[in-house]
């Protein structure tokens, strides 16, 4: 199996290097609001990885967190005002498992939220401070970004240079590049101190206050999957700061390195020529999809995308996935189900073509072509008793890879 890092920016072979284990952490959502087919996307593409994993024998230990302490969960909290910042994370948190759940992803092994997870990070801070790569101030704690000389090397990997984008990138995405208690406007918080009027705070070593948006997906990583782990993935968006930020303590605090050996990020999906994002409200919500297709037209219109690249999602494409999603469904229950065990060359063929595109980077684009290739052959009845048999049969196989049911 190939796969994009995007730390080298090279397609690379990946092979497991303890036995047959990979452990694979995903940043996951921050539940204040349903989830979109943004979202939808990066984790159905995982869930494709993972499922193409486990096919060769592997054993995969996937983590994916829940950003359950974040400025915009309690911002909406205090905006509805009739619910609370834990009620209205648990609710959007079930409504976004079920939406998962109804397109076929497959579910963490340990599906972690913040809020649970403090003495992980408050012991991740502390190495940070005793070796000299954090600093408290006025109760505040930062990472000091000028302790690392490696510090933004995946962004620099993914073409953000310099310290002015650097600093703008950041200060779009939470930072505070004003703040007087830093030594350097780019430093990144690990620790926010005490401040009248805060919607949550928890007692630390340090005072009351609550955790740094970077430090709970490291300490969340690193207590389920150790200081080194086989794939971290998310959104190209969290490239920087949160990916940076992460490799940059992690390394630091367990003097581990690398801490990821492939990073693996998804392309944004766009609506009306614009990223969708809960901010701009241009969502396109996988429940309300689900009125009008089937889970499986999902799964075929976001496998028809590669991971890596950015989309624009339109009706017309949903309606042609909904057309090969009826076919497949088609090939594969039209008939009675067959036991036929032996594959024919043909069919050998096809499945040797489909798990080379998954296992090239992971092209489900070629393989969804393939897969409807295969289908149109045997619903045309272009193929011998023999091969319809296995033909189904295999169709069946590789397209439970792509998450179809």
């Amino acid at each position: 199996m190939r796969l994009f890092d995007t730390m080298t920016q090279q397609i690379e072979l990946f092979e497991p290097v303890s036995g047959n284990e990979v452990k694979l952490y995903v940043c996951g959502v921050t539940p204040y609001d349903t989830a979109h087919l943004g979202h939808a996307f990066t984790f159905a593409s995982f869930d494709i990885l993972i499922r193409l994993m486990r096919s060769k024998g592997w054993k995969v230990t996937f983590v994916e967190n829940v950003t359950d302490i974040d400025d915009p969960l309690f911002a909406k909290a205090e905006q509805l005002g009739n619910i609370s910042w834990e009620e209205l994370a648990q609710q959007e948190t079930d409504r976004f498992v079920r939406e998962m759940q109804s397109i076929q992803v497959t579910m963490p092994d340990h599906f972690v939220r913040a809020s649970e997870e403090l003495p992980a990070m408050f012991e991740l801070i502390a190495k940070l401070l005793q070796n000299g790569h954090a600093y408290i101030s006025d109760g505040w704690i930062y990472f000091s970004v000028k302790s690392d000389p490696n510090y933004a090397a995946l962004a620099a990997a993914a073409g953000l240079n310099g310290y002015d984008n650097l600093l703008n990138t950041a200060n779009e995405n939470g930072n505070n590049g004003g703040d007087p208690r830093k030594r350097d406007p780019l430093d990144f918080l690990l620790w926010r101190g005490s401040s009248e009027g805060d919607p949550a705070e928890w007692d630390s070593p340090w005072g009351k206050g609550r955790p740094g948006w970077h430090i709970e997906c490291s300490a969340m990583a690193t207590k389920y999957l150790g200081p080194q782990i086989d794939i971290h993935g998310g959104g190209c968006d969290l490239i920087f700061p949160h990916h940076s930020s992460e490799i940059a303590q992690t390394e630091n605090a367990t003097g581990q390195r690398p801490y990821v050996r492939f990073w693996m990020h998804i392309g944004m999906v766009a609506l009306d020529g614009q990223k969708m994002s809960k901010s701009l409200g241009n969502l396109v919500i996988v429940g309300k999809l689900l009125e009008r297709y089937t889970p499986n037209a999902v799964r075929i219109e976001l496998a028809r995308h590669h991971y890596r690249e950015p989309w624009e999602f339109f009706y017309d494409e949903m309606d042609d996935s909904q057309r090969i999603a009826n076919m497949i469904d088609r090939a594969v229950n039209g008939h009675a189900p067959t036991n036929h065990l032996k594959f024919t060359d043909k069919t050998v063929a096809y499945r040797r073509q489909f798990m080379a595109a998954l296992e090239e980077d992971l092209n489900t684009p070629e393989a969804v072509a393939l897969l409807q290739m295969f289908t149109e052959e045997l619903l045309r009845g272009d193929l011998s008793e023999d091969d319809a048999a296995a033909a189904q049969r295999a169709i069946r196989e590789t397209s439970a890879l792509l998450g179809l049911q």
